[in-house]
Formats: structure tokens, sequence, C-alpha cells
């Protein structure tokens, strides 16, 4: 059983990083290798009340849930023409081994035009990283952002 600092631990939580880092654990002296498994907060206030890290072995791979971060959305094809983006996910489940964890994924929107979905198979992962969903076939390929069309206000309707 560990006993932290909330302080310290609220701090660090703000950093959506730790929940996708390998970090170190000390205890006794002995310094082990965990993930961030999960956290349990009181419903009402502002208190974490437990914290599950899981130890992990640099040899072996881990599944863990990485966020992903959505890039050149307004700027993309479809943001250009007034559409908006539907994300359909905020973080996949990956399988790699604890040195090649990625902080998050980068979902490239530059070229989504309207009607269009970037699905898992389409993400760029980093050499060694795996989409856990797509282990399971190929109709675990779930869209992740579509780009749906904006709405038309009254004003443009008329025209």
């Amino acid at each position: 059983m560990l006993v932290l600092n909330h302080n310290e631990v609220i701090k660090h939580l703000e950093h959506e990083a730790v929940y996708s880092h390998i970090l170190d654990v000390t205890i006794d002296g002995k310094t082990e290798k965990a993930v961030l498994k999960g956290v349990q907060r009181n419903p009402a206030r502002f208190q974490i009340m437990h914290l599950d890290f899981m130890r992990v072995s640099m040899t072996e791979a881990i599944k863990v849930h990485v966020p992903l971060h959505f890039i050149n959305e307004s700027t993309s094809v479809g943001g250009k023409k007034g559409g908006v983006a539907a994300h359909s996910l905020v973080d996949i489940e990956v399988s790699c081994l604890p040195g090649a964890l990625p902080e998050f994924i980068e979902v490239n929107l530059a070229n989504l035009d309207i009607g269009a979905s970037i699905h898992l198979s389409d993400l760029v992962l980093p050499a060694g990283v795996e989409i856990v969903a797509l282990a399971q076939g190929p109709e675990h390929d779930l869209p992740v952002v579509s780009m749906m069309p904006g709405k038309v206000g009254q004003d443009e309707s008329a025209a």
C-alpha cells in the first residue's frame, strides 16, 4: 500500500501523459516500472480516493489506452466547406513494449472531406505499436472521426 501527497497527485493528473507513460514508483528504496491503470475520484468533492498501478516488464508487451490528438480540423478540406468533425473516439487501446508506448496518437484531418471518415486502420502508428481492436478482425475497424456537414443558417438557405 502506498500513501502519496494528494496535491502532487492532482498536479500530475492534470497532464494527460501520466495515463500513457511508464512511471517510476519507488517503494522502500526499490524502483519499479508501472503504468497508471485507474483513478477513483470522490464524486462529491475534488478528491482522489484511490490509484491503481500495474507493474510492467520492459520486455513484455502491455495494453494501454492512449489519447488521440486531432490536428488540422479547421483547415481540413471539409472544415473549409463549413463541415464539423464528429469525434467517435477520444482514445484507443494499443499493445506494445513499454519502451515504445506513445504519449498520444495524432489524427491528421487535413484531407478529410464532408461525408468521409478516418477509421482505426487509417491511423499512423509508431513502430512496434498495434491497435488491439484491429487484431480481433476487420469488423472492428471502427470510425475514429467523421466530417459532417455544418448547419446552414437561414440567410444561407434562402440563397
